[in-house]
């Protein structure tokens, strides 16, 4: 599970998530971001993307596109910023960071696509020949000519219901062919989701779902039907330093990883370090169970439909050992609803700490810290953000985006510099 990777990678975190917790430096429903670690992490995975060659986008949607995450990620050799959706690329531009692929799982919505074409994105994803011509004329009237991405699948491919769009690989040449007339777009390549199953067996072991092998059959005959050569092949979700080699392997030039930049995806074997923890607080029993403060147990599921653990207790010392495991959180995570620790019973205020495979972030209602130190065992709160990744001052009332620019400018020059050793 999580937590034993990271205590056995990063245990400092866990002594930060209390530390900060019962001092009053972070409020409950708080996701902390280890900004040291995460920085080795996407430093180890910019690395390995160079030596084979590949784009490296940054999906920070799992961080809340926290700033100190995307230009940390950029510092390091990151080549953009991901928005699966409009909303986040409005968020991304802000802060003055890197767009590389927008609209990964979702056409930009018509009012809003000359606006995030003047961002500059690298590609932008289309589902249907309408997005398309809709991108052609906003890329005309700014005097621009946009990349896209089309996606192709199976019907019978694996992929997660309410998350697929675009074509069939029967229909993909004929009905794709419009896309090329259109004088303000250029087909560049190809995207789906996902590229590896989530399991927790060895990433070192992991191969391709079925869908990636369907996209890629899908560039041969569109490369085939209409005499072009170097459709990119773009990937996501399980991409990490590991699985980058056997993506890659099998023709892939674009890699978006997510969870592993936190280190918080399923595999037991990640290089990179586990970076983030969701820390509560106990609020009330109820029916013999703990209910801790919710509005941040976003998670999408386990391999082996595990539930996700928290540790509990007032300082790191007494929860060692003291697991609840969440039993509820409802559609609204109002509270999250645990079973007791053996021992005795947890207090009205102590610290709870949750590790969730796979968060996100971006839906959620929570807080998010952005954490320095905790390598050295000094951890210092650089920005506390609300939900709409706002920075917030100490009477939780956002400080203004040009601040909030400076102190990350700031802070990834002094600290966190591409060649610097955390």
């Amino acid at each position: 599970m999580l937590f034993d990777r990271i205590e056995r990678q990063n245990p400092n975190l866990l002594d930060a998530a209390f530390s900060l917790h019962q001092s009053g430096a972070i409020p409950a429903a708080t996701h902390v971001l280890d900004l040291d670690a995460i920085t080795g992490n996407t430093r180890l995975m910019a690395a390995e993307a160079k030596r084979l060659g590949l784009r490296a986008y940054a999906m920070t949607k799992q961080d809340g596109h926290n700033p100190y995450v995307g230009a940390i990620a950029l510092e390091q050799g990151f080549d953009g910023i991901v928005a699966v959706e409009a909303i986040q690329a409005h968020v991304v531009h802000r802060y003055g960071q890197r767009l590389g692929h927008v609209g990964h799982l979702s056409n930009i919505p018509r009012g809003q696509v000359e606006q995030v074409l003047s961002y500059s994105p690298d590609a932008v994803t289309v589902h249907t020949v309408a997005a398309a011509r809709h991108l052609s004329d906003a890329a005309r009237a700014i005097g621009r000519v946009q990349d896209v991405y089309v996606r192709v699948n199976r019907l019978d491919d694996a992929h997660y219901a309410g998350m697929v769009g675009g074509w069939t690989i029967d229909e993909c040449v004929e009905a794709i062919r419009p896309i090329l007339a259109l004088p303000g777009v250029r087909l560049a390549g190809l995207t789906t989701h996902p590229v590896i199953a989530y399991s927790d067996s060895p990433a070192a072991e992991a191969v391709p779902v079925d869908g990636f092998f369907t996209m890629l059959h899908a560039k041969e005959l569109l490369e085939a039907a209409y005499g072009i050569s170097g459709l990119r092949v773009n990937c996501a979700a399980n991409c990490n330093t590991r699985t980058f080699s056997t993506l890659a392997s099998h023709g892939a030039t674009d890699m978006e990883p997510g969870g592993a930049i936190a280190g918080s995806t399923f595999f037991p074997d990640l290089l990179e370090v586990p970076a983030q923890v969701y820390v509560s607080e106990v609020m009330h029993e109820w029916d013999g169970q703990v209910y801790t403060l919710g509005g941040g147990l976003s998670f999408i599921f386990s391999p082996d439909d595990r539930k996700p653990l928290c540790m509990v207790g007032a300082s790191v010392d007494e929860a060692r050992g003291r697991f609840m495991e969440l039993t509820e959180r409802g559609v609204i995570d109002y509270f999250g609803v645990n079973t007791p620790p053996p021992g005795p019973r947890p207090r009205v205020g102590d610290t709870a700490v949750y590790a969730i495979e796979g968060p996100q972030i971006y839906v959620t209602r929570c807080y998010v810290a952005a954490v320095t130190g905790i390598a050295a065992g000094t951890p210092v709160v650089a920005g506390l953000f609300d939900c709409a990744t706002n920075e917030l001052d100490d009477r939780f009332q956002p400080v203004g985006i040009e601040e909030t620019r400076r102190r990350v400018s700031a802070l990834v020059a002094d600290r966190y510099a591409a060649q610097a050793v955390v």
